[in-house]
């Protein structure tokens, strides 16, 4: 697993950063739509999404090349973190609640992650930032971490819905005014549905075509 950055282009239709992350897998069960190979993917991921600043990307690419070791078992959490948000929240896209262990995962990335939270002075204000003082290859776990501990407490929790297409399986924030979005992405699966739709309707009206009589109707014996 190469800790260089790949060029491959994430789709960030999720709303929101960790439905992003958990949507690096698609077309589950069958998961055949992997985009995360190695660490290098992850820092492509939080340079896409714009999690983590470009200059921090650099570092740790840099030290995930001088310790190869840490940075695959980084990779290795990476995954099985997005597994546990993709299990969390398509329990709450379905309407029930995730799972006691899902949870207990969660909290325990979560603990990890905010001990590296602190305040920072802007311009006589403060803010949250992020410790970058030393560089730490789980670094593009922490914003995802946090943006799930955020959603799952917040209203727009209720409006997390996942894919209707058959062949995708991704999460999203349903922001539509009626609530009622069905599509990951209206320009991919959206059409895509509304072209098997149409497809299906030609068929029928082909096959109904070919049973018919001669003439549209019947004989009736005169």
């Amino acid at each position: 697993m190469s800790s260089r950055q790949s060029q491959h282009e994430f789709e960030l239709t999720g709303g929101v950063l960790c439905l992003d992350f958990a949507n690096t897998l698609g077309d589950r069960p069958r998961s055949t739509a992997e985009h995360l190979g190695g660490y290098g993917d992850l820092l492509s991921f939080s340079r896409q999404a714009g999690s983590v600043p470009a200059e921090s990307l650099d570092e740790l690419e840099r030290l995930a090349e001088e310790h190869p070791r840490k940075a695959r078992s980084t990779f290795q959490r990476a995954i099985e973190l997005r597994e546990t948000l993709f299990g969390v929240f398509s329990r709450i896209a379905d309407g029930n609640m995730p799972e006691a262990d899902e949870i207990q995962s969660l909290n325990e990335v979560l603990r990890q992650s905010m001990s590296h939270l602190q305040l920072r002075v802007l311009d006589e204000t403060f803010e949250w930032s992020w410790d970058e003082d030393r560089p730490c290859l789980e670094r593009p776990l922490w914003p995802i971490v946090r943006s799930a501990g955020e959603l799952l407490t917040s209203e727009e929790s209720r409006s997390v819905r996942q894919c209707a297409s058959e062949t995708c399986s991704w999460l999203f924030i349903d922001r539509s005014r009626t609530k009622r979005r069905r599509w990951c992405d209206m320009s991919t699966c959206g059409n895509r549905a509304k072209a098997r739709r149409h497809y299906q309707r030609q068929k029928q009206t082909r096959a109904s075509g070919q049973t018919r009589p001669r003439g549209g109707r019947t004989n009736s014996g005169q």
